[in-house]
């Protein structure tokens, strides 16, 4: 297979029409098989990538399990849609030329994969030609078979890849169900197993006058299997439909349950809790209330200035027994020298009712009789020459609960403003409408979840029943080749039944060994240490690798390095490349990636030249810098630069690679 051009027309960034050019060239009588296309992240090599792949696919190069609701939303998506412009282009189409080798001769065909939008719905249109001609051989609604027949999409994965693809085969990330038999089929081992079968059904049809019915019981188990397969199908495009509107119902509930919170639909919920904190938080405000009053008309007031009043209790201790008015006087002298000297906060706190209360205390303390008993049983002045160090107790607990009850009170009035604020919210009527909308929300979600599990359920069922049929069918056909027959056609058939099993068997182990040596050959040629791989095992039946080092010990894969693991992957691709012998064109998108300097080298001066005979590459001017553009230049035919002209935001196939690179490479052209 040979790809010749790819048109775009209207497709992702590439507005208007646009050909690039895919056949390598010869230049000064050596061929060059490498077609370098250079492009900044986000201009569209990727895209390129792409089209190859859905010009040759459709909705089988998104995967196999894409809803065919998907798949329009994925063409729609990928129609070029211009910035600021009137009139927007509504369809788009891949034109993919190439040669095809069929019976040692060569074919040239065209596939042209077009759609547009007509309104609400989306309209896809597929043609082929041959050798100029509308493909005549092939019914048109095969015409899609007929591609994966020519290319299966298992085997491309192994031709047209991207460093994504590496890196899930180095991690051992690739869980596609398809990929073992891509390899069997690109290795030659498929079309074995499948002659078995249409022998088996052979076998089954000539023996219908017999007494068993394995025959009809084959029929019947092959047709069970092909219906099985049809409501497979059915029921994962329904179970794709059914994810897809689960996502857009799941996005409309959280927009109700916003809009429901928004509404004061949360505060609502609890307005009965809420306002029973409210009350239970006003009672203990009044009982707070009235705490604070009685120790303010106690000893709370004396516990504001505990150096002065201590330098009273000191003067009245050495002064002994004084007269009210002597003490009162000897008071407010204090009182007036303290203030004089102490800080302008020390003053600001004596200001006002403070003030006012202390002085209070001194007259009251004036008018008392100064006799011993009545002093200490009324006045907390008089109470100092007989109990000071009880005295400072007391202050010292009425400053500890002065202060706890303050931040109580301070706590419990932040508290009720912060209730009377959320039941403020609350819109009883737009409350109710919010939540029934989103109680619908997500009944809604609920009900398609159900579905979606429902369906799940009846997939795992439908495949254990392909699994059981798949066991009958190899009994039956396994009975069938140890059965002799007289008729001359159902021994021999019989007989090369077995032989192609034995054929199979050997087969596989064949080309698993020559595998095995190709990648080991190829590993060593590519990673920096040379011999760090000296064997390796591959499973005749998953193809799993198991490396091996020179003492015979495997190598487990965790231990490679990240480049190490980039240079498995490439490897393991190019060995199957080479063991299968088909000749098929290699597009690689980003291939150095997470490669250090000697295994990039490696790459580019072995694997890129020598892995095929058309090698298309993607990348950017940091990964294929000048550098490796100066190693590849003699193997390079041709190269693109596709240029994303932002203002116009649309990208632009040139030829020739980067202009920097360029102008660098002819600076070192010159010195050289």
């Amino acid at each position: 297979m040979l790809l010749r051009s790819i048109t775009l027309q209207d497709f992702g960034l590439y507005a208007g029409q646009q050909s690039i050019s895919l056949l390598p060239r010869t230049r000064y009588k050596k061929e060059r098989p490498i077609i370098l296309i250079g492009g900044n992240n986000g201009a569209g090599k990727t895209s390129l990538l792409d089209a190859v792949r859905l010009t040759l696919y459709g909705k089988l190069a998104l995967g196999n399990r894409v809803s065919q609701s998907d798949y329009n939303a994925y063409l729609k998506s990928r129609i070029h849609v211009p910035p600021a412009s009137k009139q927007k282009p509504s369809s788009a189409s891949i034109t993919l030329d190439f040669d095809y080798a069929e019976a040692g001769i060569t074919h040239r065909y065209q596939v042209v994969r077009a759609w547009a939008v007509r309104g609400q719905s989306l309209i896809e249109s597929l043609d082929i030609s041959k050798d100029g001609s509308e493909l005549a051989s092939v019914p048109r609604e095969e015409w899609q078979f007929f591609l994966q027949d020519m290319l299966p999409p298992g085997v491309s994965q192994l031709f047209f890849f991207d460093g994504e693809k590496i890196t899930d085969i180095a991690e051992d990330k690739d869980s596609d169900e398809h990929l073992s038999h891509a390899i069997r089929a690109l290795l030659g081992i498929e079309i074995v197993s499948r002659l078995r079968t249409d022998l088996g059904l052979f076998i089954s049809r000539q023996e219908r006058a017999n007494v068993d019915d394995s025959a009809d019981r084959l029929d019947e188990v092959m047709r069970d299997h092909g219906r099985l397969d049809e409501e497979l199908s059915q029921l994962r495009e329904q179970a794709a439909e059914l994810r897809t509107r689960f996502d857009g119902q799941e996005r409309t509930a959280e927009k109700a349950r916003q809009r429901f919170i928004a509404s004061g639909g949360d505060v609502a919920m609890r307005v009965g809790e809420l306002r029973g904190e409210r009350d239970l938080l006003q009672k203990r405000q009044s009982a707070l209330l009235a705490r604070i009053r009685e120790g303010s008309a106690g000893l709370w007031p004396l516990a504001v200035a505990p150096k002065l009043l201590s330098r009273v209790l000191d003067a009245t201790a050495r002064g002994g027994t004084h007269s009210g008015p002597a003490l009162s006087s000897t008071m407010r002298a204090a009182l007036k020298h303290w203030l004089a000297n102490t800080s302008d906060a020390g003053r600001r706190r004596w200001k006002g009712q403070v003030q006012q209360d202390f002085d209070e205390i001194l007259k009251q303390a004036t008018n008392k009789t100064a006799t011993a008993s009545t002093g200490t049983a009324q006045n907390p002045i008089a109470h100092v020459s007989n109990g000071r160090e009880r005295l400072e107790r007391a202050l010292s607990q009425s400053r500890q609960e002065a202060a706890a009850s303050g931040a109580e009170y301070a706590q419990i009035i932040e508290r009720l403003r912060s209730i009377e604020a959320a039941l403020a919210r609350v819109d009883e009527t737009t409350t109710d409408f919010r939540l029934d909308e989103l109680r619908t929300a997500e009944q809604a979600c609920g009900a398609t979840r159900q579905e979606i599990e429902s369906a799940e359920t009846r997939i795992k069922e439908l495949v254990y029943r392909q699994t059981v049929l798949e066991r009958e069918r190899t009994r039956i056909l396994s009975e069938q080749s140890d059965r002799s027959q007289s008729d001359r056609r159902m021994e021999l058939a019989s007989k090369t039944s077995k032989v192609l099993a034995a054929y199979e068997s050997a087969l596989v182990k064949q080309k698993t060994r020559a595998l095995e040596k190709a990648f080991v050959e190829c590993f060593n040629r590519l990673a920096r240490k040379g011999d760090v791989v000296r064997g390796v095992r591959i499973d005749d039946t998953t193809f799993q690798a198991t490396l091996i080092d020179a003492d015979g010990g495997q190598i487990p894969k965790r231990l490679l390095s990240a480049g190490e693991k980039q240079i498995y992957a490439i490897a393991m691709l190019w060995a199957l490349a080479k063991t299968s012998g088909r000749k098929l064109p290699v597009i690689i998108d980003t291939p150095l990636a997470r490669l250090d300097s000697e295994h990039r080298a490696n790459i580019i001066g072995r694997y890129l030249p020598e892995v095929s005979h058309q090698v298309i590459v993607l990348s950017t001017d940091t990964e294929v810098d000048v550098e490796v553009v100066t190693t590849l230049e003699k193997h390079v035919s041709h190269s693109y630069l596709l240029d994303y002209i932002r203002r116009e935001g649309r990208t632009e196939a040139q030829p020739g690679y980067f202009e920097a690179l360029r102008q660098e490479m002819r600076g070192i052209h010159a010195l050289q």
